[in-house]
């Protein structure tokens, strides 16, 4: 009987240790996270989006065709947690004036982002038929000229 409670009382206290070791993972800083950023892998568009240091953000899309979007708004951080709140939607068709509309809807739903090196990680929400699907979005930090251009 002792035997059974020694073991057993070693297998908790490996169990308490083995867990109290498990690394958290680190949130993202909100700096790492203003700035230029351009999203990689895509074909016959672009896509960039720009966080500042007031918690504001652009999103701009456009083809070669010359169609173009710019959503403008608010974001916030919770832990890796992204909310992008738009408020402004500035389109424009080749040849045509840019139309400004009010928008509120949130970008990249349910959005929870992560940083490694010049890659930025985006996983949210998009609803391509009936069922919501985990999406995944790669964007490479974008070094400005007001930045110190080609050098870091």
């Amino acid at each position: 009987m002792k035997a059974l409670t020694a073991v057993f009382s070693f297998l908790i206290l490996f169990s308490i240790c083995f867990t109290s070791c498990e690394k958290d993972r680190e949130a993202p800083s909100e700096s790492a996270l203003v700035g230029d950023w351009q999203e990689l892998d895509l074909t016959g568009f672009v896509r960039s989006v720009k966080f500042t240091n007031k918690n504001e953000f652009q999103f701009s899309t456009g083809n070669n065709e010359g169609y173009a979007t710019k959503y403008t708004g608010t974001y916030q951080i919770l832990s890796d947690s992204l909310k992008i709140e738009t408020k402004e939607m500035l389109s424009q068709d080749p040849g045509k004036p840019a139309v400004k509309t009010a928008t509120t809807f949130e970008l990249y739903e349910k959005a929870t982002f992560s940083i490694s090196g010049d890659i930025l990680t985006l996983k949210y929400i998009t609803y391509p038929a009936d069922a919501p699907v985990t999406t995944t979005a790669k964007f490479r930090k974008a070094i400005t000229i007001d930045q110190g251009g080609l050098i870091k």
